[in-house]
């Protein structure tokens, strides 16, 4: 949630590289924008914000020689001027990303001494507490340290002290990523914002913080205050990989990359392929944990291991594991995965899942994030930046792996890499604009529908429930998945004459399940390698043996997208919706 991003330097042009950085983290946020600058030996801080996206604006900033921006995704308090960061309290200018869970107390402490506060959000009332601080003799650096404190719940925060240079951070459980330029310092929620002004970077960890003046760069613990000490990190991503190219949006570029991610998704030796496994093979129970679209992964690798390689997996939400925390123990085994690496329900489960002595394996796609460094065992799955808040590629890559994983288990590795080298060959095949314009004009049948359903058997049911957050999240329409045999048991009242279906696959009990639908009204559209005669439209796809579950979500994906479109709607930013959930 939220984009951050600062810059020291000695050049003279902070506000115009903050505010490029701050477009390529939009995806992060964009209900809101805002930019604090200090110029050249003034003690001033200036700042410039608006409601809105910052991807529209096009202006030049004042001349400053360090500063601090902010794209927001709102939390506490609405999509205001008033609400958007940066906060400034006294002498104190910040931005913040997380949630100030205990904010409400001391803001009454304040308001009852006299302060009044500009804006509703808890990212205030953490300026007017390192304020209270700074105007009561503190160094920066105490300041932060006796803030975060009485902090409770995780964060990001940069801040600014009138009168002195330099550029202070903090973090605990929200991301924080140093870029190290020749000439400036950048400070960022994510690689993309400064990744054309260098690829080097440190990662700030929990409960550190860190003083950036120019390339001067200080690391210290939050807690002692005692120096840290950090290696400088080469990032393998490259500009292009950040930027849309040729393609007018970044989720139509990130489905047809897929073409290439799939394949580096198993482009793992067998050492990191059996060290994951060895650690499964160690645990008597094992959980997978994740959020959102990860969470549909997890569940269509459940029937993966099932099928496989004969082992049970429980599936639960991140944010449903506390009811299920008493089974986690020495001999229990945790399987994270998420796209960022940060998403905060699922660090949350791992921290706890740590303390009562389980194993973690994870799988991102940033493989410095949080969640990596917090495993025993961590396996990238290689999809590259992925800005379109909709995960795509990131989730076939996901599936790749776990595939992978699921024949390595049987030691069949071998087995496993040739059935997806071939399934990347067949999205190769069939990925292509005559196949976009084909499912376009399916599109356009139903792009005035207000509900939609989808119905998948065996591991085509997690796909199916996949189908339906993308459609939902990216048009607006709403859509629901089933398990085809549950139709029966109630959903099928939901069908009334054109009602759309989406069937995926084309098994002789699902097809029957598609005759039941269709003989109620609905519209059917099928996903699958063989056209059936109960199809009222047929998007093809390649015969992939038991990764059809990869290649059956992609005409999915190609569709939301459409409908987006064919709705004015961005299929990059959805309303309410932000790429990263680092917050509860």
């Amino acid at each position: 949630m939220c984009g951050i991003f600062a810059v020291s330097g000695k050049g003279n042009h902070a506000g115009n590289i903050i505010l490029e950085g701050l477009k390529k983290l939009e995806y992060r946020g964009y209900d809101s924008w805002g930019i604090a600058l200090r110029k050249a030996g003034k003690d001033a801080i200036l700042i410039e914000k608006e409601v809105g996206k910052i991807s529209k604006v096009n202006k030049e900033l004042s001349p400053s020689v360090e500063g601090i921006g902010h794209s927001r995704w709102a939390t506490h308090g609405g999509v205001t001027r008033e609400n958007a960061h940066p906060h400034q309290v006294g002498k104190v200018t910040i931005v913040h990303n997380g949630i100030f869970e205990n904010f409400s107390k001391h803001k009454k402490q304040f308001e009852a001494k006299g302060t009044s506060f500009c804006s509703q959000t808890d990212s205030e009332v953490i300026a007017a507490i390192l304020n209270s601080f700074f105007e009561a003799g503190f160094s920066p650096e105490k300041c932060i340290t006796k803030t975060a404190k009485k902090i409770d719940g995780r964060f990001a925060f940069l801040a600014m002290f009138e009168g002195i240079s330099g550029i202070f951070a903090a973090r605990r459980g929200s991301p924080l990523i140093i870029g190290r330029g020749k000439t400036e310092t950048f400070i960022a929620s994510d690689i993309p914002a400064f990744l054309e002004k260098t690829n080097i970077v440190n990662y700030l960890d929990d409960n550190e913080m860190v003083l950036v003046n120019g390339t001067t760069v200080n690391f210290k613990n939050l807690q002692t205050g005692l120096p840290v000490e950090k290696r400088d990190i080469k990032v393998p991503w490259k500009v292009e990989s950040a930027e849309k190219g040729k393609f007018p949006h970044f989720m139509i570029k990130e489905i047809f990359e897929q073409k290439e991610t799939i394949a580096r998704a198993i482009n793992h030796d067998e050492n990191a392929l059996n060290q994951a496994i060895s650690l499964l093979k160690d645990c008597n129970g094992v959980f997978f944990v994740a959020c959102g679209t990860a969470h549909k992964v997890a569940m269509t690798a459940e029937y993966f291991f099932a099928e496989i390689s004969g082992r049970k997996i429980n599936v639960v939400p991140a944010s449903e594991m506390p009811y299920f925390e008493r089974f986690i123990n020495k001999k229990t085994a945790i399987i994270a995965i998420s796209q960022s690496g940060e998403t905060a329900d699922v660090l949350e489960v791992l921290e706890r899942g740590k303390k009562a002595g389980a194993k973690i394996l994870s799988l991102t796609n940033v493989e410095s994030s949080s969640i990596a460094r917090l495993s025993d065992v961590h396996i990238p799955i290689l999809a590259g930046p992925e800005k379109a808040v909709a995960s795509t590629k990131a989730a076939t890559s996901q599936m790749a792996l776990l595939f992978l994983l699921a024949y390595t288990e049987v030691g069949k590795t071998n087995i496993a890499r040739e059935i997806l080298r071939s399934t990347s060959s067949s999205i190769n095949d069939f990925l292509n604009e005559r196949y976009e314009a084909i499912i376009q004009d399916v599109a356009k049948t139903i792009v005035k529908k207000e509900n939609l359903f989808i119905i998948g058997r065996g591991d085509l049911y997690p796909m199916a429930l996949e189908a339906a957050i993308k459609i939902q999240e990216v048009s607006y329409i709403h859509a629901q998945g089933f398990s085809a045999g549950e139709l029966k048991h109630g959903p099928i009242a939901l069908i009334e004459k054109d009602t759309p279906c989406l069937v995926l696959g084309d098994d002789l009990e699902t097809l029957s399940n598609a005759v039941e639908l269709k003989s109620r009204g609905a519209k059917i559209i099928g996903i699958s390698p063989q056209r059936a005669d109960v199809f009222d439209e047929w998007l093809k796809i390649p015969d992939c043996d038991g990764a059809k579950a990869i290649v059956t979500i992609i005409p999915v994906q190609i569709l939301a997208y459409h409908l987006a479109l064919l709705r004015n709607i961005d299929p990059d930013m959805p309303r309410n919706l932000a790429k990263s959930v680092t917050v509860k």
